[in-house]
């Protein structure tokens, strides 16, 4: 008996002394870099933006890091960096290389696989995942931060992440409405920086965003079969935005955190500067910043154009708990759920 209490004691502690890293996972223009970056405000947590394009955007293109400067001269970046390129098997141009062939579409689910399985024999995945089992701790030693917020939103991403010594993973799956996720693809204005140069950002046809939106769902739900279920969580982005703060209180009680993140009232937070190495522009925003449900697209949108996104996509819809008709807001389901509540999302 005493033996087994010891073997348990043991464990305990080798996982407080693991860093927590929450993977967001879903598609882009969900709401993920706003949710990373309230997250963020917490004490003992890092919003790390979005770690996959530390090497190619970061330093290879020079796009700014959240604090203004460009990661390579960012207090922050710049000594993780220093403590990760530790030879010539790791430069940039190599791990965005290794990273490219994951990414692609050929090569995904094996990747998916590999949170279960390892890497194998496989060099790219193998580079990868050793580079960032040396990020996730240097980050951590460099920032204080017991939890790493990556909002990569990729699955293979996540699934780097998952099995890594030295990592306690953790997975969010954010969902919003792929009307308007197309929507915001559509928009036009959006700026960022790279090389000194201001570029707008891309934007997307109909079609192309939902083949996307779909692709992210359907790998995040394969993601999830490879991965403990207490480890997942679903959550709306529509949930978050009709309550902010509830959400992020549920997110931090997942990750068996206790910390306040400084709202200044139910929908309105604080937020400061912060070091994301990538994401949409609105990680630039500081100051008082209301969180509120975005319905504009519902009213802007032709009729024609969202009879076409429910026909294309009324599966996943139904799935996610989302109606029909578009101008209809899905349920609240109290927020955000743990993978082991439901087995499916739609059952919250």
């Amino acid at each position: 008996m005493v033996a087994q209490t010891g073997r348990h004691l043991t464990s305990n502690l080798r996982r407080v002394s693991q860093t927590k890293v929450l993977s967001i996972v879903g598609a882009g223009r969900s709401g993920t870099t706003v949710l990373a970056s309230v997250l963020g405000q917490a004490p003992g947590v890092m919003a790390a933006g979005e770690l996959r394009w530390l090497w190619r955007h970061g330093l290879l293109e020079r796009r700014t890091c959240g604090c203004g400067r460009v990661p390579d001269e960012c207090p922050v970046w710049s000594a993780v960096i220093a403590r990760v390129l530790t030879d010539a098997a790791r430069t940039p141009t190599l791990i965005a290389a290794a990273q490219d062939q994951l990414a692609s579409r050929r090569h995904r689910l094996r990747v998916v696989r590999s949170a279960a399985h390892g890497s194998g024999n496989w060099p790219p995945l193998t580079l990868v995942r050793s580079v960032t089992a040396d990020l996730v701790p240097a980050l951590s030693a460099s920032t204080g931060a017991r939890v790493v917020v990556d909002s990569s939103k990729r699955a293979q991403d996540a699934a780097v992440l998952a099995g890594l010594p030295g990592v306690d993973h953790y997975v969010l799956h954010m969902v919003r409405d792929p009307g308007a996720v197309a929507y915001s693809w559509q928009r036009t204005g959006k700026t960022f920086v790279t090389g000194g140069t201001t570029k707008s950002m891309a934007t997307r046809r109909l079609l192309p965003s939902l083949a996307r939106w779909t692709e992210n769902s359907l790998s995040a739900e394969l993601l999830r079969r490879y991965l403990p279920p207490e480890r997942w969580m679903f959550l709306r982005y529509e949930d978050f935005a009709r309550a902010p703060h509830a959400t992020v209180c549920r997110i931090l009680s997942f990750l068996g955190e206790d910390a306040a993140v400084p709202f200044l009232d139910d929908s309105t937070v604080l937020l400061g500067t912060n070091h994301t190495v990538a994401g949409n522009p609105n990680r630039f925003r500081t100051g008082a910043v209301t969180i509120a449900l975005d319905g504009e697209w519902a009213t802007r949108t032709p009729w024609p154009r969202q009879v076409a996104v429910r026909l294309l996509s009324w599966p996943l819809l139904h799935r996610y708990g989302y109606r029909l008709r578009a101008n209809d807001l899905p349920p609240a389901t109290g927020a955000a759920v743990s993978g082991n509540d439901a087995d499916a999302p739609q059952a919250v």
